[in-house]
């Protein structure tokens, strides 16, 4: 697995999480994958403008006003990127008989 160490500055500059610069990062895929008691726990596939590559970071994000304050990135100063790629997966599920 490639990872790819961001530091926040860099992250800053993309203006990522966000992402809503006309010069960011094209996103992917955003999801929420899991809530703590104040904060959500975010997935983002992004591709990166210097390289090309697509990759997968973790943020945090507050669930009020009064978190609004919540660093993104848990106050570490690089970010772990993990180089990702999209593939096709097939899924089943169990579904009611007719009749």
């Amino acid at each position: 697995m490639a990872v790819r160490q961001l530091t926040r500055e860099q992250l800053e500059e993309w203006d990522l999480p966000g992402a809503w610069a006309d010069d960011a990062p094209e996103v992917l895929h955003r999801e929420q994958i899991d809530t703590r008691r104040w904060a959500s726990v975010n997935e983002l596939v992004f591709r990166a403008p210097d390289d090309g590559k697509t990759y997968r970071v973790y943020y945090d994000e507050g669930l009020t006003e009064m978190q609004d304050d919540t660093d993104p990135w848990d106050y570490e100063a690089v970010v772990d990127a993990e180089e990702v790629e999209r593939v096709e997966v097939t899924t089943f599920e169990w579904r009611k008989v007719a009749g």
